[in-house]
């Protein structure tokens, strides 16, 4: 919340963050690296040990599951939004691929600041304590509720858009997401999620968001981060990657690369 208020009293609009003050900017960007210092803290006066956050050798057949995995539910949703004419489409080939490749890697240093308290932690220490669903739904729901003062305070509701929709769809979405992650935690470790919460991120922000032109006052009801076609997407998606990888992480080897032989 303290970054919150800091960003707040910047005047900061996370939709044209580039333009906010470099302390406003600051203060953004450090809500990412919250759950790394809380993990950190948690750890260090708990067990007193810094191990054991989830990084594990993971094969390349995986990871190339975990960013399709990122790729296409945020694709899906934007070219659905696109084809049915809901909103106009300005992007090109070249801006997609950089958004799907050399565009991930700044985002996996955020990545992997929230994925160390989120999942790390946090969904490791849950599967101790409550069946798998369990984890995979209140990690999801957390994770989401982290994010909700960006939307309410920070500018992250779309103009003309109720508050109250844009918190909905963008719980939903992210709810989806963080099970995903929380699943790939808990089978591969934390290098798959990591990677797919990058894709996430530089598809959506570095091409689909900008690609996308507003054709009707319903445009960012529909579009958009916190629109129902994402919200759809990403909870279809999660629907399909647990009913194949989401099983219970007590029948899962702390060690193993489950079914990858990359």
């Amino acid at each position: 919340m303290a970054c919150t208020a800091v960003a707040a009293s910047q005047g900061v609009d996370v939709l044209t963050l580039e333009e906010a003050s470099p302390l406003g900017q600051a203060a953004t960007y450090g809500l990412a690296l919250t759950p790394l210092v809380a993990a950190l803290a948690t750890r260090l006066s708990t067990t007193h040990r810094m191990r054991g956050w989830g990084f594990r050798r993971v094969g390349g057949r995986t990871l190339l599951l975990a960013w399709l995995v990122g790729l296409v539910p945020v694709l899906a949703a934007y070219a659905t939004v696109w084809l049915s004419r809901a909103a106009g489409y300005d992007g090109d080939l070249r801006s997609a691929l950089l958004a799907a490749t050399v565009m991930v890697l700044p985002y996996l240093v955020l990545a992997i600041a929230e994925d160390i308290g989120w999942r790390g932690l946090l969904v490791a220490r849950l599967a101790e304590l409550a069946p798998t669903r369990i984890v995979f739904l209140v990690s999801g729901v957390l994770w989401s509720l982290s994010h909700v003062g960006l939307i309410v305070f920070l500018g992250g509701t779309p103009a003309g858009v109720s508050t109250v929709y844009a918190v909905a769809m963008f719980t939903i979405a992210t709810t989806a997401l963080g099970s995903i992650l929380a699943a790939m935690q808990l089978r591969w470790g934390l290098w798959p999620g990591v990677l797919t919460h990058a894709t996430v991120n530089a598809v959506l922000y570095q091409f689909a968001d900008p690609s996308t032109v507003q054709t009707s006052p319903w445009t960012p009801w529909i579009a958009t981060e916190t629109g129902i076609a994402y919200a759809v997407a990403m909870l279809l998606a999660a629907l399909v990657f647990l009913r194949w990888f989401g099983v219970p992480a007590r029948h899962q080897s702390p060690t193993s690369d489950v079914a990858d032989a990359g």
